[in-house]
């Protein structure tokens, strides 16, 4: 496979599995010279990658156990052939305000970042450009529509569901982006403790490794006959169970710089024209040649994370600080549900004679006890306080609201657990909505700088695939931006909306009484014209159905011929009117044999 290509893992299907021959040894690629040191490099950054994220994954398991156990398959060392993985892993979890309130963040954060049903980006020039031509404005359309329909039609939009709830738990999500046969692009998301992270010298991640386990046919369905080391393709060729033995898989997404080979040569692993290089291997099997190794010319993964410190590679979360509260409430549910159950079950004393004699506390059944002695007999070790159960469940509710507060439920169910007084109109409305969302500002932006590279390398797939219109001469060599229209970036942008349009019906109100008065008009101080173009960017009108600076200028021009016309039109009326007047005069006097003006056509008559 020519480097930089499109990869075998990119077209695995079970058509494509379906042609894979059992392949001689004698045919299969010959041994990579360069490979030792190539994997003793991957080996050990690998190591020292585990290393420093070893710290993060005591935490991880600790926040997975209490908010989504689900995701906890790759926060212990990886092993092949696991037979466990089944088991039930919710018994951490016994009050489930934590759990809920994690799913409402992060179903927010997809519905108002990447929402399915509405358009949430949109193309333009990077630099101003006041005359767009119709042909450029009709391309930016063209291809905010295409986009939209690749991302609808791949696991784009599932991807992003899930990798929302591990950055609300866990504060960092990687994804992958590959070109795909079928759905031209699909997406991989990584578990936590799956990956390892490191950042460049802008505090951007830019490296990406990775261990997970594959079976015999998933290792020959992804990378082909060709790259199979011999135990793996001798298990292939058995056949049967042997199929789903399975192997640790290791993956590195790197930047692609030179590495010593131990005798002062520089090994260029992949060419020089590649940003970035890709190698997968069995690890720690040092086989004859890597499963698939290619370049890329953009970084083919993104990393969504919360909030940032340093040069971590890693972010923290919001569950990191609900982690304490979600610890106390599962403790004072357990205890409640003891209280309670004291209550109805409570320990029993008994006279030391009735040791060796039936007691029960259920209902209809009858114990015998001896009161001679003027004891109680059978009765209660203690009795439980009524005002106990308030006191403790009033405090589980204030736990309950500092878990939905620390996980931003009341932003995201603004209109629903709205009390008090209803907001009386649309501006209030939109500043009570941005008062509470501008807390997510800063990891709105974050999610914004991360996910515009990959919406770009879609649209390089989608080029290299002949799938987008060729670009026309008014954007060649211009840099395209993406525009967010996201349900957040729209909610942020409504403030100054609003305030534009009272604004405009201040400024008219002014504008009629200095009219009225006689006075300038205070309009003369705003530019009306971008003043509009400002407000219809902020609400996200289309930007072509928006005239452009040429257009505008050749409808004036036409605006002032007419209104030019129709003054010569009207002059020429004016210096007429006089004599037609004066005809209608004469034509009106009557003289001897009829009107003046008859007499003086006709001659036949004499004036009198």
């Amino acid at each position: 496979m020519p480097d930089g290509a499109t990869a075998f893992y990119e077209k695995q299907s079970a058509t494509l599995l379906s042609q894979q021959p059992l392949t001689p040894r004698s045919l299969m690629q010959s041994e990579d010279k360069d490979w030792g040191p190539t994997y003793q490099h991957f080996e050990r950054r690998l190591a020292g990658m585990r290393t420093w994220r070893w710290t993060w994954i005591d935490q991880w398991r600790e926040l997975a156990a209490y908010f989504l156990p689900r995701r906890m398959k790759w926060l212990y060392q990886p092993v092949a052939n696991n037979y466990n993985r089944g088991q039930y892993l919710n018994s951490t979890i016994i009050d489930s305000t934590g759990v809920l309130a994690m799913g409402k963040c992060a179903s927010g954060m997809w519905s108002g970042l990447t929402n399915p049903a509405r358009p949430w980006f949109e193309f333009g020039p990077a630099i101003e450009m006041p005359n767009l031509d119709e042909e450029s404005k009709a391309w930016l359309v063209d291809l905010k529509q295409k986009v939209h329909v690749v991302l609808a039609g791949s696991n784009f939009y599932d991807i992003m569901a899930q990798m929302f709830q591990d950055v609300t738990v866990f504060g960092t999500s990687p994804v992958i982006l590959y070109e795909d046969q079928e759905d031209v692009i699909r997406l991989y998301l990584p578990c936590a403790g799956e990956y390892f992270l490191g950042a460049g010298s802008r505090l951007t991640v830019d490296t990406l490794y990775r261990e997970f386990t594959l079976t015999v046919l998933q290792i020959v369905e992804m990378f082909g006959m060709k790259n199979l080391p011999p135990d793996v393709w001798r298990l292939f060729e058995m056949g049967g169970g042997s199929l789903d033995t399975e192997f640790v898989v290791a993956h590195a997404i790197e930047p692609n710089f030179p590495i010593a080979n131990g005798r002062g040569r520089p090994i260029h692993l992949i060419p020089d024209r590649f940003t970035y290089r890709e190698f997968y291997w069995l690890r720690g099997r040092r086989n004859q040649k890597p499963l698939s190794k290619r370049g890329f010319n953009e970084k083919p993964f993104m990393v969504s994370r919360w909030w940032l410190v340093s040069n971590d590679p890693y972010g923290r979360s919001p569950c990191m600080d609900a982690l304490g509260d979600n610890k106390q409430i599962q403790t004072e549910t357990m205890r409640k549900a003891e209280f309670l159950e004291k209550g109805v079950r409570p320990p029993m004393t008994a006279d030391p004679s009735m040791k060796n004699e039936p007691a029960s506390i259920m209902p209809g059944m009858v114990t015998f006890v001896n009161t001679a002695n003027g004891s109680a007999g059978f009765k209660p070790a203690f009795e439980v306080q009524a005002q106990w159960l308030q006191f403790m469940t009033a405090d589980i509710k204030d736990v309950q609201l500092r878990i939905q507060e620390c996980l931003y439920v009341p932003q995201f169910m603004a209109i629903t657990q709205m009390q008090g007084v209803q907001p009386r109109n649309e501006l209030e409305l939109t500043k009570r909505d941005l008062e509470r969302l501008q807390v997510l500002g800063p990891v709105i932006t974050n999610f914004e700088n991360e996910v515009g590279p990959m919406i770009q390398r879609v649209v390089g797939i989608m080029q290299r695939r002949g799938l987008v219109k060729p670009i026309p001469a008014g954007l060649q060599r211009v840099p395209l931006k993406i525009n967010y229209m996201s349900l957040m970036r729209l909610a942020q942008r409504a403030a100054e909306s609003i305030a534009m349009k009272d604004g405009f019906l201040t400024l008219g109100q002014l504008s009629a009484a200095a009219k009225a008065a006689g006075l300038p008009d205070p309009l003369r101080v705003v530019n009306i014209d971008k003043s509009a173009k400002h407000y219809l960017y902020l609400n996200s009108y289309p930007i072509d159905c928006v005239y452009s600076e040429d257009e505008i200028k050749q409808h004036d021009q036409i605006r002032a011929q007419e209104i030019e016309r129709a003054k010569q039109e009207k002059t020429a009326s004016e210096v007429s009117k006089p004599a037609v007047d004066a005809a209608k005069v004469l034509s009106q006097t009557e003289v001897g044999g009829g009107s003046y003006l008859a007499n003086l056509l006709g001659g036949s008559a004499t004036p009198q």
